[in-house]
């Protein structure tokens, strides 16, 4: 789940949250795209 408050939205960044796992910290959209895109790519490949 990504948090986009105004908070987030000043900083530039978005908030992550995973299921089961919790609060994930704080992440620029570009390292998130990258993150998630690599995590992608390693279900994409087993």
């Amino acid at each position: 789940m990504l948090i986009l408050g105004e908070k987030e939205q000043e900083a530039g960044t978005v908030s992550i949250r995973k299921h089961k796992e919790g609060d994930k910290g704080s992440a620029t959209v570009d390292e998130f795209l990258k993150s998630i895109t690599a995590d992608i790519n390693k279900l994409s490949t087993n």
